[in-house]
């Protein structure tokens, strides 16, 4: 039986450095554990230019709330904006399968960027709802946390936002996702983007 419910997808918004502009995973994503994704960005020509703020960076697989954000696991280090401008990575087990990962920028000057929120689901496919529906500062933002399973489990380690950074979030993406236990790749087809407010993707540091 299909069940179907409403994921607000949220952009993590706060002090902006709109040069590093990570696009994939975008709104609606979900991976299936164990295939290969390319984590991508671009420079969106904003001032200060990725030539000149972003030459070093790292990727960090991340979870939870907007105001405790933690880590689950640091994807790259070292990576350089003026070369690349994607990443390949396997998506890992985790656990619970639902739309409460995100991807953090960081550069070496301590600014970052943030992806939307993306599922990861098991070999069938079966996508659950987040544990929560609002953040703890009332924002109608679905999070959870989450955890790497199998042979990549371990502790997770918080990293404390400021309630100006957490709560700096502006416009949402609401989007409908059917959610059943058929096989993963009828995924695509269900779901339906019904509000998309990017705001031109902006992102905190």
């Amino acid at each position: 039986m299909m069940i179907k419910f409403l994921i607000t997808v949220s952009i993590l918004l706060g002090y902006v450095y709109a040069n590093m502009a990570p696009s994939y995973p975008e709104p609606g994503t979900v991976w299936k554990e164990g295939h290969n994704y390319e984590i991508t960005w671009f420079n969106d020509k904003q001032e200060p230019s990725i030539d000149k703020a972003w030459r070093k960076f790292k990727i960090e697989f991340m979870t939870g709330d907007n105001y405790d954000q933690k880590l689950l696991k640091v994807v790259a280090r070292d990576l350089d904006g003026t070369q690349l401008k994607s990443y390949n990575w396997t998506a890992p087990q985790v656990t619970p399968h639902s739309a409460v990962y995100f991807f953090k920028f960081t550069n070496d000057k301590g600014q970052s960027a943030w992806t939307t929120r993306f599922g990861i689901v098991g070999a069938d496919g079966s996508l659950e709802k987040p544990e929560h529906i609002t953040q703890p500062g009332g924002a109608k933002i679905p999070w959870g946390v989450g955890k790497l399973a199998g042979k990549n489990a371990q502790a997770v380690k918080s990293y404390p936002m400021t309630p100006a950074m957490a709560t700096a979030a502006a416009d949402n993406a609401n989007m409908e996702i059917a959610v059943s236990n058929n096989a993963f790749p009828s995924l695509p087809s269900m779901i339906t983007i019904t509000s998309l407010l990017l705001a031109g993707l902006i992102f905190l540091a």
